[in-house]
């Protein structure tokens, strides 16, 4: 039961931090959690090893024989039962940190993205797009490239391709996903601080690979629908 309560709090102090993105969160705390049993099994298994093997070392011309132990019910029981408390605490909560990193919240902005040779296209609800590539010439982004997110509040990202495999991924929130040709594919992501991050292809996928890469520029909710409102029946464009 000490070893139970141990791992609750220690799963409780997991979540006791400053959250920068979702659902990068819910990554780390499994594997703070993962790593914390791991380390108190191997230190539970290896200190009485040592102990043992120091204690119970062959001593030359000393000879000694143990008494014969036929076993221990209860001993049995206790490593049977523990590992498999353990076993099923850790799927337990490792599936519930996944559905939360997977399914996005349903009060989640829905934007879509199209990725292309070497660039991202963002369409907001309101029909607003954003056209993010690399300019050789340019490595700031200018504004009319950034693609504004509001601060605090989950996006649900809808992708898909228009030539090749790509992969969106949202560098503070530590979240990736394929964009596919003619498949549509999903994540999520929530970013808390304003500020500007960026989106990259993490999937080969030609030449300027390396170079394809968004801004995000997050913004309180209020600024945000000033922006989004602005000029939303127009395409905001720019020449490569």
């Amino acid at each position: 039961m000490r070893f139970l309560s141990l791992l609750l709090i220690l799963v409780g102090s997991a979540f006791a931090q400053e959250v920068l993105a979702y659902p990068k969160v819910y990554w780390e705390n499994s594997y703070k959690v993962w790593l914390i049993v791991a380390v108190v099994i191997y230190l539970v298994v290896a200190i009485p090893a040592l102990y043992f093997m120091l204690k119970y070392r062959y001593k030359a011309g000393v000879h000694e024989e143990g008494e014969h132990i036929e076993g221990n019910t209860a001993l049995e029981v206790v490593w049977t039962v523990i590992p498999i408390i353990i076993v099923l605490f850790l799927a337990t909560y490792s599936f519930a940190n996944f559905v939360k990193q997977r399914n996005a919240p349903e009060n989640a902005m829905e934007l879509k993205v199209v990725g292309f040779m070497w660039g991202w296209e963002f369409e907001y609800p309101n029909g607003k797009k954003v056209y993010a590539f690399f300019n050789p010439q340019n490595y700031t982004a200018p504004e009319e490239q950034k693609a504004y997110i509001p601060a605090g509040k989950p996006v649900k990202v809808i992708l898909t391709s228009r030539d090749v495999i790509h992969s969106f991924f949202v560098l503070p929130a530590m979240v990736t996903e394929d964009a596919v040709p003619g498949r549509l594919t999903h994540l999520w992501f929530q970013i808390n601080k304003p500020g500007e991050y960026y989106v990259l292809c993490r999937e080969f996928c030609g030449t300027w690979h390396s170079h394809m890469f968004a801004v995000l520029k997050v913004v309180p909710e209020a600024e945000f629908n000033a922006w989004l409102s602005a000029g939303s029946s127009q395409q905001q464009t720019t020449q490569q």
